[in-house]
């Protein structure tokens, strides 16, 4: 049975489920926010608080277009992703202030210069989201780490995470948890899908397993995901769901977090005295992984693609200066980050100009450089 280490717990096997409490954006750029998070995060019981550490600018093009998340209402992503940017300077407080709550301190990390810019704290696993998992130089940085890493599977299918994992693997020996996730927000019960956790059990073996809830009921899936096998849980939580930013509506308040909590503690302690847990039909859904109707907006809008950074020439060697790996927003996606090291090591010339800020497909090369 999957087991792995983050710090001095064990995860996996007959050990406690771990329970993360993901604060995400929801910190809304205040320290203050997320520090009280951390507390309130810890009083409920969660084992780690969770946040995302990203940049705009390694994120999306400026130009990427509208976010229209489900509490109404569109923003432009870049300039939503530029307000919510963690500053580095916070995270030894964050560290410290879960260090001294008792919980472990997880950050989600979104590109390869947010992640070197971590080297400096002793983070003990990372988190890859669901969005990420096309970002395979991302992904071959973090394997090179070492560390343990816990990787979403929304909108993904089994290709894509049998690929995101050979990826972390070319870097070393680095442990990994793969969640079964539904990239809607909110997700309806009929759609969480949970018997997706078994298909992953057998796909992945050497893998923990585990689920990120996105559904509204603070208890309900986590424990049916519990009883399904999970060995980690994920949730998004918020100190006032009626806060203005995207993600706090569909976020459990403090609140449904310690009925989170309760309800998973209690599912595994009846299974580990032999009881039988009821089934919830609903929730099971199919075990097949593969991109939901409800997930394909998401993909097409945030999934990774090359996009050239500045003006390419016709003609022009294209270099790694010149092309990143980049969410699509509402624009046209690129060619697959699977061929970056192609396009950007300088092997290939550009048959066309390319105008900084737009896709690079194809249609744009001209081989040998």
């Amino acid at each position: 049975m999957a087991q792995m280490m983050v710090g001095a717990r064990a995860l996996g096997g007959r050990n406690p489920v771990y329970i993360v409490a993901e604060v995400g954006i929801n910190h809304d750029g205040r320290l203050d926010r997320a520090l009280e998070m951390i507390r309130v995060a810890a009083g409920a019981g969660a084992d780690c608080v969770k946040f995302q550490l990203f940049r705009a600018a390694g994120m999306y093009q400026p130009g990427a277009g509208l976010y229209r998340p489900a509490s109404g209402g569109a923003v432009p992503i870049y300039d939503l992703m530029r307000a919510l940017e963690v500053p580095l300077d916070w995270i030894p407080r964050l560290m410290e202030a879960c260090r001294g709550e008792g919980v472990d301190f997880l950050t989600t990390v979104c590109d390869e210069a947010v992640l070197a810019a971590l080297d400096p704290w002793p983070v003990q696993a990372f988190k890859v989201a669901s969005c990420e998992i096309s970002h395979l130089p991302l992904l071959r940085e973090l394997g090179r780490r070492g560390r343990p890493v816990i990787l979403s599977s929304g909108a993904a299918h089994l290709g894509d995470i049998e690929e995101a994992l050979a990826a972390l693997g070319s870097g070393g020996g680095t442990a990994a948890a793969v969640l079964h996730c539904v990239a809607s927000y909110p997700t309806p019960p009929d759609q969480c899908n949970l018997k997706v956790l078994q298909t992953l059990a057998l796909a992945f073996p050497d893998c923990l397993v585990g689920y990120s809830d996105h559904s509204e009921d603070p208890a309900r899936a986590p424990r049916q995901a519990v009883a399904l096998g999970a060995k980690l849980i994920e949730k998004h939580f918020t100190l006032d769901k009626s806060l203005p930013g995207p993600d706090h509506g569909f976020a459990v308040d403090p609140g449904g977090l310690r009925a989170m909590v309760r309800a998973v503690r209690a599912t595994e302690a009846a299974m580990l005295a032999g009881e039988t847990v009821p089934v919830d039909l609903p929730l099971l859904g199919t075990s097949a992984k593969g991109t939901l109707e409800l997930e394909s907006g998401l993909r097409r809008f945030a999934y990774r693609t090359l996009y050239a950074t500045a003006d390419i020439q016709a003609g022009e060697v294209l270099t790694a200066g010149k092309v990143a790996v980049l969410r699509c927003g509402e624009g046209e996606p690129g060619l697959h980050p699977r061929h970056y090291d192609l396009v950007a090591c300088g092997a290939v010339r550009a048959s066309r100009p390319i105008p900084a800020d737009s896709p690079i497909t194809w249609d744009c090369l001209l081989t040998p450089a």
